[in-house]
């Protein structure tokens, strides 16, 4: 059996955190792989981007479907596909929210838990865009009215998922500011610009009132500015989290003052 005290323990521990560490940094590098690849299959593939005005016909609508429908399958599998790289990287931003709960005395990790119940949320709005845009090629037959019925429906739902997405956003925020330790998982900063990320995200939620404009599911505030914000979101926690979780291992494979003093045989 291993002892913590024996003199060996700095080494066992190390070898303890090592695996630990790099489990949570592949998922912390699942989620700029997630935009990658995402975006390759979302817009040279699919040809989502940018994207289509919502005051197309049902004719034209329809015309954009059967002149691409090899590439709108295509690019929306591999986008279905690539969403699931985000499931590892919100797991590991809850694992680092209930580390900042446990440090106030053993707190429940209520925070962790609503973050990754809202990324599940928005996990399964993902997948439901891009099934319907993938139906909409399924049968060539299909009444140009249905196609574009389809085809709103995803670009709508894909633009106003916002409220589980903003309360993922206030958990880190709030996460990132009670941090009062000596070495806080996040800098402070990190909490205010999840705040600004969440409000920034809430844009495309009056989509469905405009059909041209900044507020539509092409415009400025519906799309552009959420999408930037949470690549730019993704980019940051990602550097920040890369070297929070190594500090952590090195931290968590150093023996504590007092484990040296026992295994010296102080007491």
């Amino acid at each position: 059996m291993n002892n913590p005290c024996h003199p060996h323990a700095p080494n066992w521990a190390r070898a303890q955190a090592a695996p630990s560490a790099l489990i949570q940094l592949l998922c912390v590098w699942a989620g700029p792989v997630f935009l990658v690849v995402y975006g390759a299959f979302f817009w040279p593939v699919a040809g989502f981007l940018p994207p289509s005005p919502p005051s197309w016909t049902a004719a034209q609508t329809a015309a954009f479907y059967a002149e691409h429908t090899t590439a709108i399958r295509v690019g929306q599998i591999g986008a279905l596909i690539a969403s699931v790289l985000l499931i590892p990287f919100w797991a590991v931003i809850s694992g680092q929210i209930a580390r900042i709960e446990r440090a106030h005395r053993g707190r429940p990790p209520v925070l962790a838990l609503a973050q990754f119940g809202g990324a599940i949320l928005l996990q399964v709005f993902f997948v439901l865009c891009g099934m319907f845009w993938i139906i909409a090629t399924f049968r060539p037959e299909l009444d140009p009215a249905a196609v574009r019925l389809l085809h709103d429906a995803g670009w709508l739902m894909f633009v106003m998922v916002f409220p589980g997405y903003v309360l993922q956003m206030c958990c880190v925020g709030i996460a990132a500011l009670s941090d009062d330790g000596p070495r806080p998982v996040w800098p402070r900063w990190a909490g205010y610009l999840s705040f600004w990320v969440g409000a920034g995200g809430a844009g495309g939620g009056i989509a469905v009132f405009f059909k041209s404009g900044p507020f539509a599911w092409n415009g400025i505030v519906g799309f552009y500015l959420p999408v930037l914000l949470f690549v730019g979101w993704v980019i940051t926690m990602a550097g920040l989290m890369h070297a929070g979780i190594k500090r952590q291992a090195e931290e968590d494979g150093t023996p504590r003052p007092s484990t040296e003093r026992e295994s010296a045989g102080v007491r």
